[in-house]
């Protein structure tokens, strides 16, 4: 099975905001953005019939929607829920807190929303579904969602999953077997001309 796993374009929020699973709005260039993904996968695989997921969120809608009108929302596919901290600034974040979160990045949610394992959890449980199917897929996501995928699937230690860092409208690629995931490309976005 092929999973694409593409971020959804950059937001239009004040640089250094928290948005996690606020609905909030997308650049104007997102359509740029969608057809370059579009002739990239036409490119690289024109005889793939993907089945398409995406969270419910506009940022990750609209680009899904783009790629294929079929795409289907899952409320598994929501970025991390960053509780009190959403819509605010990191910087105006108490230090405290951050610290807190960054002593046990996996279990802690000093921002009373998901932990890390807890958004493992939830897009685990839906994803093992889709694994079983073996068929083609792209999910348009989150970054967050994308890091404890790519940590599960790859068998990395959850604590390390941000060492992967996946830029706006990028893709990652896998191929999935019934026990082993093989990372092909992480967050690129050499699709841009």
């Amino acid at each position: 099975m092929k999973l694409l796993l593409i971020r959804h374009p950059a937001p239009n929020v004040a640089k250094g905001l928290c948005y996690g699973q606020t609905d909030v709005p997308i650049v104007d260039a997102w359509q740029q953005d969608a057809e370059a993904i579009k002739v990239w996968l036409d490119h690289h695989f024109p005889d793939k019939s993907w089945q398409f997921y995406h969270s419910p969120l506009q940022r990750t809608r609209r680009l899904a929607q783009a790629l294929n009108s079929d795409s289907s929302a899952v409320d598994a596919l929501r970025e991390v829920d960053f509780g009190l901290w959403e819509n605010r600034l990191w910087s105006d974040i108490p230090k405290v807190e951050i610290d807190d979160w960054l002593d046990d990045l996996v279990a802690s949610a000093p921002y009373q929303g998901e932990s890390l394992a807890e958004l493992l959890k939830r897009v685990m449980a839906w994803f093992e579904q889709i694994r079983q199917a073996d068929q083609d897929t792209v999910l348009v996501t989150h970054s967050g969602v994308i890091k404890v995928l790519l940590a599960a699937l790859c068998h990395m230690p959850l604590e390390q999953c941000f060492r992967f860092n996946p830029s706006y409208s990028s893709i990652t690629e896998l191929d999935i077997g019934p026990d082993f995931a093989m990372l092909n490309r992480l967050g690129a976005g050499d699709w841009v001309k």
